[in-house]
């Protein structure tokens, strides 16, 4: 939603094109979602999501196209929301290596949001990664949050993981993002929590492991949108659903 496919999927085919590009791949999803609150309650959204591991730092883009799955919803049926993480490495910049313990790196981090009919928000904040065994990655991101509003008055945690492991059954990875807003001004603090459960289904089937993924994802939310949560509207959830997913790189 928001970003086509056809402007992400060249990102892959530069893989390690010069010095300054270390790492880029992307993704491609469809996700079925139920239960969701201040959306329609059933959903279709196809997703792209692409990274990219740079000379001076990384970038994270996602885009989802969320559509109705209910006929009778009165609200708009079909939104889309993208944005974008770029983020500066303090380490890779300086040339310093500024790892300490299980601390990797420092980075300035900005995150650049649209959604439908809505303003831009733009966070700038300061990012942690950090090096845990059984992580694939694990990062802390502290923003300042310029919302659609034009009002510097709120700030949010961020958290972001990956998780692989394997049994009988094969291969599998969890993998999430926990935001949690203070509540600062007028705000209602919100707590957002987005763990998933990816499956390496290709390998299962006998192609190359690590590109057809599929899964379960669970999403419980408080005040929603940073919408306070009443008997009158509600907006604390907790939603769950089912993907498919592709990994190209």
């Amino acid at each position: 939603m928001g970003l086509s496919p056809v402007l992400l999927l060249p990102i892959a085919n530069g893989v390690q094109a010069s010095d300054f590009v270390n790492f880029q791949s992307v993704d491609t999803s469809l996700y079925f979602q139920f239960e969701n609150k201040v959306a329609p309650q059933k959903t279709i959204s196809p997703i792209v999501e692409a990274f990219g591991d740079y000379k001076i730092g990384d970038m994270y883009v996602y885009s989802i196209w969320q559509n109705s799955l209910q006929h009778d919803y009165k609200g708009d049926k079909s939104t889309y929301y993208y944005k974008f993480v770029p983020r500066l490495s303090a380490s890779k910049i300086t040339g310093y290596d500024l790892s300490y313990g299980p601390l990797k790196d420092v980075l300035f981090a900005q995150w650049i949001a649209k959604t439908k009919n809505v303003k831009y928000d733009y966070f700038p904040g300061i990012s942690l990664d950090w090096q845990v065994d059984g992580f694939s990655w694990l990062r802390t991101i502290f923003y300042f949050e310029n919302n659609a509003k034009g009002s510097w008055d709120d700030q949010r945690i961020h958290i972001d993981y990956g998780i692989p492991f394997s049994n009988q059954l094969g291969d599998f990875r969890i993998v999430g993002t926990f935001d949690y807003t203070l509540g600062l001004g007028d705000n209602p603090e919100m707590i957002d929590f987005k763990p998933e459960l990816h499956y390496d289904l290709g390998k299962k089937l006998g192609y190359q492991p690590g590109h057809l993924w599929t899964g379960i994802v669970v999403n419980p939310v408080k005040n929603k949108y940073k919408i306070k949560d009443t008997s009158d509207f509600r907006t604390n959830q907790f939603s769950y659903g089912v993907f498919i997913r592709y990994s190209f790189f």
